[in-house]
């Protein structure tokens, strides 16, 4: 157990629900191990809602840290990152951070489990060589089981220096990749890792073919995940996927109801025995597979799904992964250009078979 964690709070954005958030802040000023809260976001919002702010400063100790808007660069992109740069840089440097929104009430117990959750870093051999971006786990939720690093942002928490990393404003996202609109959340957590495993870099040429967004039909979407689980070099990137980020992150939050907000994503759940074909495949009726919990990543380290023939090839792609004595060089002998090709093919593939089946 880590009591003795001291805590700071940096709540970014607008103020968008204004009950929300005086229930959040009662919670947090509630709580031993917060000792500050920032409301991280700009100048005209900060006027426009100056009096509410009054109170809530007054009530409630919040600091309000407030800067001109950025220019729209990429969606809300360039706002959310200038706005957790903004929090980060007022409060203390020595405390964990849990980073969230006005419009997110997170359930005390899932608070209470994250700030004592134990982070500590436990890393094979082979990955000695590499440069970790973090000193702890980073501590989020909802991870996307078929599109590396597509992590929720609503909230996550961790020490300052790891959560700063977070903060990125590579222009490579959006002149270079095809990207969906889950780009925002894929550039935030992956950025730290992107110089040391080069094969997640060359997945981003493809990363908008998944569908698995609202903007494409299940249809769409299961025809293309079907057709990469067949596909070797995708379920080695994956396979690396859930190793480094079983390893980096933890999606453990305590209880099973996390949070409120006004359209809180439904997850996928491992139990022991499942099979990855019944986990990837067996609910069709969601688009993106979030994964609850942690018991999946530690099912992996013990091999412990069930059998199947996407399981097999899983197996086979962690055998391969195990015997690396750099987990860096995953995947560097493989034909990437190819495998770019074969998914932008089984894109168009989907695209026309939908267009057969609806007309």
């Amino acid at each position: 157990m880590n009591d003795d964690r001291r805590v700071s709070v940096v709540v970014t954005g607008l103020l968008r629900d204004p009950e929300l958030f005086a229930r959040s802040l009662d919670q947090f000023t509630s709580m031993r191990q917060i000792e500050e809260i920032i409301l991280s976001t700009w100048e005209k919002e900060a006027s426009d809602q100056s009096l509410l702010l009054s109170e809530y400063a007054h009530r409630h100790g919040l600091i309000v840290a407030a800067v001109p808007e950025p220019v729209e660069w990429s969606g809300h992109l360039l706002s959310q990152m200038v706005s957790l740069y903004v929090g980060l840089g007022r409060i203390k440097k020595e405390n964990y951070v849990l980073k969230t929104r006005t419009d997110v009430f997170i359930e005390p117990d899932a608070l209470a489990n994250a700030f004592t959750n134990d982070l500590t870093l436990n890393l094979p051999q082979n990955f000695e060589q590499v440069r970790s971006p973090f000193d702890e786990k980073i501590c989020v939720w909802g991870v996307e089981l078929t599109s590396p690093f597509y992590i929720h942002d609503l909230f996550y928490f961790g020490r300052h220096a790891d959560i700063s990393r977070l903060v990125n404003m590579d222009i490579r996202y959006d002149i270079l990749y095809e990207m969906s609109k889950e780009k925002i959340h894929i550039r935030r957590f992956l950025h730290p890792f992107i110089n040391e495993f080069p094969i997640f870099e060359k997945f981003l040429h493809v990363e908008h073919v998944l569908g698995n967004t609202q903007e494409f039909p299940n249809e769409y979407r299961y025809y293309v995940l079907e057709n990469l689980l067949e596909d070797e070099v995708y379920i080695l990137i994956l396979a690396l996927y859930y190793r480094v980020v079983g390893h980096y992150y933890t999606n453990e939050w305590g209880p099973k109801n996390v949070f409120t907000w006004r359209d809180v994503p439904d997850q996928v759940e491992y139990f022991p025995g499942k099979t990855f074909s019944e986990l990837l495949l067996g609910d069709r009726e969601k688009k993106a597979l979030m994964i609850r919990g942690d018991s999946l990543f530690d099912a992996i380290s013990e091999r412990s799904y069930g059998p199947c023939p996407i399981g097999d090839r899983f197996d086979a792609a962690f055998d391969y992964i195990d015997s690396l004595d750099d987990i860096r060089k995953a995947g560097l002998e493989y034909d990437f250009d190819a495998f770019i090709e074969r998914a932008l093919n089984i894109g168009s593939s989907a695209v026309d078979k939908l267009k057969q089946d609806f007309t």
